[in-house]
Parts: C-alpha cells; structure tokens; sequence
C-alpha cells in the first residue's frame, strides 16, 4: 500500500497530466460536396474568399482550400485525443502495478521512483525543442514519428525483464510523447479554422487526459490482479499503433514532403538551437532537483542539489538575454521576449503555471488522504477519482461550445472561483465527514478550471505563434503545465512534510495534509485576479473568423 502510494509523487507529473507552416493539402476524393478542383489560384480566390464566408471544414492554408469531410475531421480529433489518452493510461497502470513490477524486473528499492522520474525528466527537456524542430520539418512527421516510437517502446515496457531495460524504455517513451504533445497542437491550429471544430478539438485532447488516467488506474488493478500487469501495455501498444496507422491515413500532408537536403538547411539554420539546449538544461535540472525535494524536502541542503539548482536558474536569465540577441538580429528566437508584452498570453502562461501546480498536488494530497488517513486500497481510492472524471470530462465538451460565446475573461476566471472551493474543502476534511459530505463535492469542482483553461490556453496561445510556430506554440504550453506541476508539487510536499514533523499531535499527518490544501488553496486564490485583468483584452477566442 505503502509503495503504490509513494509511486503517485512522480507519476502525477506526467499528467502535462497537445503542420509546420500550415502547409496541408489533401487529395480531393477525400472531400465531400467539392468541385473536381479544390484550388482557387489568385483572384478568384480572393473574390470567392470576399463573397462566400469559409465553413468551419474549409482549411485555409498558405497554398490554397480545400473541404475536410466531417468522418476525416473526426479521426484526425480521434487520433490526436488517443495519443494524449493513452499518454497518461500508461501512467495510471504504472501508478497501481509499480510494486508488482519492480518485483518481476528486479528493480532496487533506491531506484522505485526511475521508472516514472526518467519519463517525466525526458518529456519536460524536449518540449520546446521538438516543437521548433516540428515547425521547420512538419508537424505531421514528427507527431507520426512519435507515435510510431510510442507505440513500440510501450510495447517494450511489457516485455521487459531487467531493470535497465525498464527505465530506459520508460526514457525513450518520455521522448515520443515529447514529439508527440507540441505537435498535436499545430495540426490541431493549421488543420481547422478558428470556430467550433478547433474548439472541440482542443476540448477532446483536454479530457482525454483525465480518461486515460482514471481508467489506467482502474485496468492497472484489474490486470495486476489477473492476468498480469504487462497486458496494460500489450493493450495499449496496440490500440496506439491503431491510432497511428489511421492517422497517417487522414492527417493531411503537406505539399512537397519530401527529404531534402533545403529541408536540413531549413532545420540547421531555422532552429533556435542554443535557446532550446539552454532552456531545456534549465527545465531538465529544475524537474530533476523539485522531484528529488518532493521526496524529502531537507535533501535541498545538499550541496549536490543546491548546485544544480543555482545552475538551473542561472540558465534562465542567460536564456532571456540570448533571445533578445537573436530578436534583435532578427534570427531565429525560441520564445521571444516580445511574446511577454502580449497581456493576454503573458497572463494566461501565469495562469497554467498555478493551476497545473495546484491540480498535480491537488490529485496527489487527496490520494495520500485517502489512502493513509481514510485508510483504504489503491483500487477503492481510484473509485473516489471518479466524480473528478466525469466532471472533467463533461466540462472538456461544454467548454468547447462555449468558448464561442462566452468572453473568455468571464469564463477562465469564474471556473477559477469555483475549483477555490476544492482545496478548501480539503484544507477542513477529516475522516469523520465522510465520503459525500466534504470529498465528493470536492472531487466534482476540482477539475472544472483545469479543463475550462485547457482549451482555451491552447487557442490563446496558438494565437500569439505566427501560423509557421504553431508546434513551438504547442511547446510553450506544455512546458509551462509540465514546470507547474513539478514546482507546485515539490512546494506542496516540502510544506505538508515540514507542518507533519513539527507536530505533536496523533493527528500530524493529517495536518500536514491539510496545510498542503491550503497552499493549493493560496495557489488558487493568485488565479482569479490573474485571469480576470490579464484577460480583459482576450474577447472570445474560440469565435469563427
């Protein structure tokens, strides 16, 4: 019980749990109700553009329109979705089978948390870079290549038998997700016009999340307790290569992709390359240095750990100065420094940031609770994560019809006001409440901000990138929910333990707990004026145009 619980720490950081250029066409048999040619060249374009507004399956794309039927439109959100679903299933298997699986591998006790750190550690350092490299080589490619890559070595996780196999198949995997996140979000921007569509597809990669997690959650236990915890990923290997051949069936190609050598020109000189080498280091060490304080906050009085860690912050203002070198020249930059003076986005990064710290140590706290205080299995715990499913999910789909109509000021901060509600709840549970009185309802409001700010953080965000960033756009997103997560749950953690050991109670780790939900609570609170100015300019993002 023990060990699966502390197995939660790091596998929660995984929950981060989304076409180069634009440049798509697709053969016209694939389209529905359209003339034998989809190209409008010149004028005619712009007098057809002029007089005849472009339905939500039209794609406008820098070489000309062309019709996506709604059955292609919803495999390419089916494909997109099932990556990131599958994503965080793998970590809710690993959370509920981790014992058993350092069993059958032979893992050392001082190495239990490698096989979920190395995933998180890999994704978190190649975010941004895979992103830049999707907008210079197409995100089409590398979201495929990644796929491919995914699917293979979760297929490797379940047939390995030693522990170097373990952490460097789980290493491996952290890197095809990493491909795979940022790159979902330009196909996702250049594959469909501002509207409905791009907003339920935003919607749909949010909530796939949650999904994959709850139910890895729930087949980790089954599986562990049948027919063996390897079919977790024989399953999912499969339902991936699935998703991958359909995939690269409907994703729609850009013109001329092909390998060339003006391809590799493009990707050596177009590419930020000393920028994401240093954010990357400084993101790498900082994940590295918050997860090993997650699990024992007084390991930062280490001089190991303080190196690092001045390092890693070091790095951050190096990092600013070189992009401004670069914008200044006019070269490539990473994230420029003039994307800060944009409120809208500036904000809504500031945004992600808290919320992904709270909700990671959000999930984690109550699990403990759970488990250590209420005193029940990881099974039965997994069943109390329910009401948070449904409800996140639920909360994806609205949110995607109503970022169209709703400003998106009203929307991110009033969802805010009501996840407050969450933490707080939790900062004054105790066991005698029970279940439905103070956890429930906690569980049912918990997850509406995170998922309201999903969708429209990406559309904010995809709108601050020029059409030709939209992979790097995906990157900052996920860079910024995967920092979050580990800064909030290494605070979290340091604070819960720090309040725990000074007391004398019988009651110490509850209030430990307890003060770890009001940090989450504090957290939360910074949101709601964060979003509700920093917005003020941000209108309806999710509007057709």
């Amino acid at each position: 019980m023990t060990t699966t619980t502390s197995t939660v720490v790091e596998l929660d950081n995984l929950n981060i749990a989304g076409v180069a250029s634009g440049n798509y066409s697709v053969p016209a048999p694939r389209s529905v109700g359209e003339p034998p040619s989809l190209r409008d060249s010149g004028n005619n374009q712009s007098k057809r553009s002029e007089t005849e507004p472009a339905p939500e399956s039209v794609v406008a794309t820098a070489h000309g329109r062309y019709r996506m039927s709604r059955l292609q439109a919803s495999l390419v959100v089916t494909a997109l979705t099932g990556v990131s679903f599958l994503n965080t299933m793998g970590s809710g298997i690993l959370t509920v089978a981790l014992p058993t699986i350092v069993r059958d591998v032979g893992l050392d006790g001082t190495l239990l948390l490698w096989p979920a750190s190395v995933y998180a550690l890999a994704a978190g350092c190649t975010l941004l870079p895979f992103g830049a490299v999707g907008d210079v080589v197409g995100a089409r490619r590398v979201w495929l290549t990644g796929a491919a890559l995914y699917s293979l070595f979760t297929l490797a996780v379940g047939l390995c038998r030693t522990p170097a196999q373990l952490i460097g198949f789980r290493a491996v995997l952290g890197l095809a997700i990493a491909m795979c996140l940022p790159t979902a979000v330009s196909l996702t921007t250049n594959g469909f016009l501002p509207g409905r569509w791009r907003n339920l597809a935003f919607a749909c990669q949010g909530m796939g999340q949650p999904l994959g997690y709850s139910l890895g959650l729930i087949l980790g236990g089954v599986f562990t307790d049948t027919i063996g915890w390897r079919w977790g990923f024989y399953i999912s290997a499969i339902i991936n290569a699935v998703l991958a051949a359909c995939a690269f069936r409907v994703l729609p190609s850009p013109p001329h992709d092909k390998v060339n050598k003006a391809l590799f020109q493009r990707l050596l000189h177009g590419t930020d390359w000393v920028g994401a080498v240093t954010i990357s280091a400084s993101l790498g060490i900082l994940s590295y240095v918050f997860s090993v304080i997650s699990r024992d906050y007084k390991s930062l009085r280490e001089a190991y750990n303080i190196v690092l860690f001045v390092l890693a912050v070091c790095l951050i203002p190096a990092f600013v100065f070189w992009v401004h070198r670069q914008e200044r020249l006019g070269r490539p930059a990473l994230v420029p420094n003039s994307l800060w003076r944009n409120v809208p986005f500036t904000s809504i990064c500031a945004a992600v940031f808290f919320t992904w710290a709270v909700f990671n140590a959000y999930q984690y706290f109550s699990a403990l609770y759970f488990e250590h205080v209420e005193d029940l299995s990881a099974l039965e715990t997994s069943i109390r994560f329910l009401p948070m499913v449904i409800v996140g999910a639920a909360t994806n789909i609205v949110t995607g019809f109503l970022v169209e109509k709703v400003k998106v000021r009203h929307l991110v901060s009033y969802s805010a006001v009501v996840t407050l509600a969450s933490p707080l709840l939790m900062a004054l549970v105790t066991p005698s409440w029970g279940y439905w009185k103070g956890a429930f309802i906690a569980m049912l409001l918990s997850p509406l901000h995170p998922d309201v700010l999903f969708t429209v953080s990406n559309l904010i965000i995809s709108q601050a990138y020029p059409g030709k960033s939209q992979s790097l756009a995906g990157g900052v997103f996920n860079a910024v929910s995967q920092i979050g997560n580990s800064v909030g749950l290494a605070v979290t953690a340091a604070i819960s333990s720090s309040v725990a050991q000074q007391s004398s109670s019988d009651d110490a780790l509850l209030r430990g707990y307890h003060a770890a939900f009001w940090t989450c609570f504090a957290a939360m609170f910074l949101v709601v004026p964060i979003t509700f100015f920093g917005l003020k300019k941000g209108g309806k993002v999710g509007a057709s145009k």
